[in-house]
């Protein structure tokens, strides 16, 4: 069996859905691990990478070629399944990193690199079912670290969270600082964050923060 099946098999060892036993996610996976072809999984490492440097490494040692424009489609179909599922955690180095800032990296927890060290190895089901015994656990202590990261901020009356980042600093200041201060009883019309797009939208579209008073 070759590196992209082992990897579509540890993937659903993992527990991810059917729809990311594919290609992609398979090489992406490896990328992650940083495993060639010839290597053994206990030579996997999880150091943080950008998803053009996956790209860059599933072209150099598979000779899978994708094209620029497939970037999104890899963070929004494989890397944030990966998070959701405790396989990867964001930007270990600055946890408070703007969604797109060109240093946005990504890297396998350290409970799963345990995991996938041991495949092929008389230790593999011990450590595979001591990670799924855990495994909501570990969703839940990521998905916290996360969250610590969101800025909440009031809007309307009601209470968002958006992404970490100086541009989402400015708009939570705008809208709670400025607003109430020069245009006091206006309704915020439309603002944007970096990672959910349009969180406030009910008129139109337009970048940036829009107020009506």
């Amino acid at each position: 069996m070759g590196k992209l099946e082992e990897a579509k098999e540890i993937l659903k060892a993992l527990g991810m859905p059917k729809q990311q036993y594919n290609d992609r996610s398979a090489y992406t996976f490896l990328a992650l691990a940083g495993l060639k072809e010839e290597d053994n999984w206990d030579a996997a490492t999880n150091k943080p990478m950008r998803i053009v440097d996956m790209m860059n490494f599933m072209a150099e040692h598979y000779g899978k070629v994708y094209k620029p424009n497939t970037r999104e489609t890899i963070r929004k179909d494989t890397i944030h399944q990966f998070c959701d599922g405790a396989i990867t955690v964001r930007n270990v180095d600055d946890e408070e990193r703007a969604t797109n800032s060109p240093r946005y990296s990504y890297r396998l927890t350290d409970e799963v690199l345990e995991v996938i060290r041991a495949y092929g190895t008389d230790e593999w089901e011990e450590k595979l079912g001591a990670w799924l015994e855990n495994h909501e656990t570990l969703v839940e202590k990521y998905s916290q670290v996360r969250e610590m990261t969101m800025i909440p901020v009031k809007v309307n009356g009601k209470e968002l969270q958006f992404s970490p980042g100086k541009h989402n600093q400015l708009q939570k200041a705008i809208i709670e600082e400025f607003a109430p201060r020069f245009a006091p009883g206006a309704e915020v019309l439309y603002v944007g964050d970096t990672a959910k797009k349009d969180l406030v939208k009910n008129r139109g579209s337009s970048p940036q923060v829009v107020l009506d008073h």
